[in-house]
């Protein structure tokens, strides 16, 4: 990680010389450490007083607690596949508050949960799932992440789970969602899904080897227009659903 928060959340990004800078060598003695833009963790100096000019400095994240989910980790931490590509531009909390709430408005709630089910097939996406994938982007601060419009979130919920079907010989085998971005797409991060002038896509993939499922509608684009398509018809959700699907 290039950049972490100096001394707190609310202090300024620095890179880690300057944070050495201002901080000193002592700077375990004076309490003062570097925090992870993302998800507040204190992280730590890496590369700093090496003398092989081939070596990057950087800011590393600790090491995940035994027996955690590997979806649970740090978007910034870069050390999962599955997140390589959804590092944000940065991140605007007034910003997300209001989109949060936009997301939970009763309407587009629908919208949100019949997309992920249509995407994923309806009887592979519980309402649990569904509540769990908004808890991981609640800790990855998705709402936050700059420039994000509000049809993009359901498609970076899909990245955010693991999800078993069963074929048609009745074999059971797990799945999950990653981007696709072409060449030419505006970069690696987050942003080119909803920037670029290319046309992004999400593709499902076989879990154990990472081929992709064969259907009709894999990959499918990444755009509000496909959201509203796939989406369909949501008068169905009731508010029961609805309030089931609210962590």
């Amino acid at each position: 990680m290039e950049k972490a928060r100096f001394g707190g959340m609310t202090g300024p990004l620095v890179e880690p010389v300057e944070f050495l800078t201002r901080a000193t060598a002592n700077y375990k003695q004076k309490g003062i450490y570097p925090y992870c833009d993302a998800c507040g963790e204190v992280v730590h100096l890496y590369g700093v007083h090496t003398p092989n000019p081939q070596t990057t400095s950087r800011f590393d994240h600790p090491n995940m607690p035994d027996g955690a989910d590997p979806l649970d980790d740090c978007v910034l931490a870069d050390r999962n596949p599955r997140f390589r590509g959804l590092q944000p531009d940065g991140f605007d909390d007034a910003r997300g508050k209001v989109l949060r709430a936009q997301f939970f408005d009763p309407t587009f709630l629908a919208h949100a949960y019949t997309f992920c089910r249509n995407l994923c097939r309806a009887k592979n996406l519980l309402p649990g799932q569904f509540r769990s994938m908004v808890i991981r982007a609640d800790k990855k601060r998705i709402w936050s992440y700059v420039g994000i419009p509000l049809w993009a979130v359901p498609y970076i919920l899909l990245t955010l789970e693991n999800f078993q079907a069963t074929s048609k010989n009745g074999q059971e085998y797990g799945f999950h969602f990653v981007f696709q971005k072409p060449r030419g797409s505006g970069g690696t991060g987050i942003s080119a899904l909803w920037s670029s002038r290319q046309i992004c896509k999400i593709s499902k993939v076989f879990s154990d080897n990472g081929s992709p499922v064969q259907t009709g509608d894999n990959p499918y684009p990444v755009s509000e227009s496909a959201f509203v398509e796939m989406a369909g018809d949501s008068s169905w959700v009731t508010p029961a659903l609805l309030r089931a699907l609210i962590p």
